[in-house]
């Protein structure tokens, strides 16, 4: 509902507005009471000085035998989604039930912050979900997240020049605490659709932000797992490799132009973006020419063609992924100016 109302001056200094009683009765405050005033970006926003942000359940029934996995990717949705609480009901007949209940706990423990059980008979859990935003910010959320995928993709570099099969293993197992970090961002831009009170505490001045913020995180995630597509060639490759160093030479460049778009958000550098997106192109197409003209025509065998054509996959992606965060970047510092210089 939309209400046109007319601002009145009154004394020298301040204004007033009125405001429809069916709102102030829906709410629960009353002549008297106070409420809380602050700009958000060119907006006001009133709220009652009483008020916190919504408290949102929600309940999954499991019908019949289905994976873990199956279940799981619900639950994620409804933590995404931003729900404070979740109910994960089993119908009795499903054969197994301690064992998927034990599986799904120790899950939602590995992959979700802040997920705690409260709760759980023989057929229900319920989580709940103890995050307090002000406790982890967004941008040291975004800079956790960057560090993490930085370090999974030099030591998966690393591992893949070297073949050291143990480094691989723990970029393998680092994956999880990256999709920790991406879920809970998700999970705060989430909260900030549902309650401008929430974008205002992250930092964001509008939808517009939010939007890109998801695509800047997604794109770090997607990051990690070629990270860990790297990791698990190192297990493939021989020992002796021709062009493994070349392809190392070209991932430094993957990690450089991740470094250096993120950069360019923590500093909202139109200019550091504007690089990053031409040193990207050219590295994508140095890594087609790397793998076009010298792999594929090579005497090598068909089994490391193959390999050296993953890697290489996993950085071409890499590469693209680091323009989508700086392009990102770029709609954040237009999102909040009105007025850009392009020089």
């Amino acid at each position: 509902m939309v209400e046109r109302r007319k601002i009145q001056k009154t004394g020298s200094s301040s204004f007033i507005v009125t405001l429809p009683k069916d709102w102030i009765d829906s709410i629960g405050i009353k002549p008297g009471d106070y409420v809380l005033v602050y700009e958000h970006g060119s907006k006001l926003i009133i709220t009652p000085s009483y008020s916190e942000a919504q408290q949102l359940s929600s309940e999954i029934t499991v019908l019949k035998p289905v994976s873990v996995d199956e279940i799981f990717r619900v639950l994620v949705s409804q933590y995404l989604a931003g729900y404070d609480t979740i109910t994960i009901v089993f119908k009795t007949n499903i054969s197994g039930l301690a064992k998927k209940i034990s599986e799904l706990k120790n899950l939602a423990r590995v992959k979700l912050a802040g997920v705690e059980v409260v709760d759980e008979t023989y057929d229900t859990i319920v989580l709940k979900i103890l995050l307090n935003l002000k406790e982890l910010p967004l941008m040291r959320a975004i800079r956790r997240l960057h560090l993490i995928v930085n370090n999974m993709l030099a030591d998966a570099l690393e591992a893949f020049r070297t073949k050291n099969t143990g480094l691989a293993e723990a970029v393998i197992q680092r994956d999880d605490e990256a999709d920790r970090f991406h879920f809970m961002i998700i999970r705060q831009l989430s909260l900030a659709l549902l309650d401008i009170r929430i974008m205002h505490e992250l930092g964001i001045s509008n939808p517009v932000e939010t939007l890109n913020y998801r695509i800047l995180a997604r794109n770090l995630e997607r990051i990690a797992d070629h990270a860990v597509n790297i990791a698990h060639n190192v297990f493939k490759r021989p020992n002796e490799c021709t062009y493994c160093d070349k392809m190392y030479e070209l991932g430094q460049r993957a990690l450089s132009l991740l470094n250096k778009s993120m950069d360019s958000l923590y500093k909202l550098s139109r200019r550091i973006a504007e690089e990053t997106i031409l040193e990207a192109k050219n590295a994508v197409n140095d890594l087609q020419e790397l793998l076009s003209k010298q792999i594929l025509p090579s005497k090598i065998s068909d089994s490391e063609k193959t390999i050296l054509s993953m890697v290489y996959d996993s950085l071409r992606r890499i590469m693209r992924y680091s323009n989508g965060i700086a392009e990102a970047t770029l709609n954040i510092k237009v999102a909040r100016m009105r007025s850009i210089n392009v020089k």
